[in-house]
């Protein structure tokens, strides 16, 4: 049989196992942290399965509105099928019912119904999978949350994986999540410290799992001192990159760093990368970049003393794995057993709990630039050791050859 040329050298043939790919938004212009992790596995698993990527229309989590052309597409190798929503996100009414239903007695009613507020709801998804489970051999789900994860595990009835991005988190103690849990074959996780989550909470029972992760490649030699010379930068500065807003706890990172800034007249710059959120103080040494190109961010991270991430709700982390491997040391909220974890398997980062433990590792590591640089070297080693994309594949491939074999 004739091959087709696929990304990156792979070949797409008719005759490989045909796998669906399940999560609530795909694209290239999405950056959401599962999303992003699910079309990388995707794109590089073409070489051995024809992957099948099973979504919605829609490109903002928080309204679910339909934006993408509905029906089957291609995106980078990959085959997309797009499926429309049927109602668009309240956030303020959502946020008020959550509230509610993670401090108060309630019906499993009530869970449905917050379900469906959550969203993104999208019965044709359901109906395909329904409809078409027997054409594929293995189904992988990305996330928990949500309802394509929650409507469509019960459906496929077989051959089903799930990737969680689980945190310690108020929904994942809904009881309609045991039924999420209970359904699927096998698992791939983030982290270690997310599968002994998932354990605790709801039982592998002896079930296959993955410590898969992410690969990290940074396919061009990165000097860091881009950012600087543009910037005109007299100082070392820290960076936070991702979401700018009070979900990954960037509000008490900026209040931290104004009050370093008062007790130490040479503090260092805040540099914030990434989609804003939250309106940011008026302060010259707070530099938002916004978004901006792999290289450049390469360049910022490299450059950077230290990467700060202060969230406590992580199941992975890339732009930890990413520092790291650039050798730039990592400064973690201790409340993420996820981050805790890469900081010690790692020996390339510290931790801390409150403004104190923050305070005191932030200037330990700035008047310590040996120390920065060592703890930098070990955690490439960690993330050569751990997430390259040919140790993660293999990962993902033992556990789709697990479940296909399975009767």
């Amino acid at each position: 049989m004739r091959a087709k040329a696929g990304p990156e050298g792979t070949s797409e043939r008719a005759d490989r196992p045909r796998v669906a790919f399940i999560v609530q938004r795909y694209g290239q212009d999405i950056t959401g942290g599962s999303e992003y992790l699910c079309r990388m596995v995707a794109e590089r698993l073409t070489r051995w399965y024809q992957v099948e990527v099973l979504t919605t229309c829609a490109k903002d989590y928080r309204t679910w509105r339909n934006e993408y052309t509905p029906g089957r597409g291609r995106s980078n190798g990959v085959v997309v099928y797009r499926f429309p929503t049927i109602q668009e996100r309240d956030m303020a009414s959502f946020n008020e019912f959550s509230e509610w239903i993670f401090s108060r007695p309630h019906t499993d009613r009530d869970e449905l119904r917050w379900l469906d507020q959550q969203g993104p709801v999208c019965p044709d998804l359901i109906e395909y999978l329904e409809k078409n489970r027997n054409q594929y051999e293995a189904f992988v789900f990305f996330t928990y949350l949500y309802y394509p994860t929650y409507h469509g595990l019960k459906v496929v009835g077989r051959s089903a994986v799930l990737v969680p991005t689980a945190h310690d988190e108020p929904p994942l103690r809904l009881r309609l999540y045991r039924d999420v849990f209970e359904r699927p074959q096998a698992f791939i996780f983030n982290s270690h410290a997310e599968a002994r989550l998932v354990d605790r909470r709801f039982g592998l029972r002896g079930r296959p799992y993955r410590i898969a992760g992410i690969g990290v490649h940074v396919p061009v030699p990165v000097s860091g001192t881009q950012f600087q010379r543009q910037q005109g930068l007299e100082r070392p500065y820290i960076v936070f990159a991702g979401r700018i807003d009070a979900g990954k706890n960037v509000h008490e990172l900026i209040e931290y760093y104004l009050r370093f800034k008062r007790s130490h007249p040479r503090a260092p710059y805040l540099v914030l990368m990434g989609s804003l959120g939250m309106e940011l103080p008026p302060d010259p040494d707070i530099i938002y970049v916004g978004f901006v190109s792999e290289r450049e961010k390469w360049d910022i991270l490299r450059g950077a003393a230290v990467t700060v991430i202060p969230s406590v709700l992580e199941s992975l982390s890339i732009v930890a794995l990413e520092s790291l491997y650039l050798e730039t040391p990592i400064l973690v909220h201790a409340g993420s057993e996820v981050l805790q974890e890469h900081a010690v398997r790692s020996n390339g980062g510290l931790f801390y709990r409150d403004y104190e433990e923050f305070e005191a590792m932030l200037n330990f590591l700035l008047q310590h630039p040996d120390i920065r640089r060592q703890l930098g070297r070990q955690g490439r080693q960690y993330v050569q050791a751990h997430f390259t994309w040919p140790r993660v594949l293999a990962r993902y491939r033992a556990i789709l050859e697990a479940v296909r074999s399975k009767p």
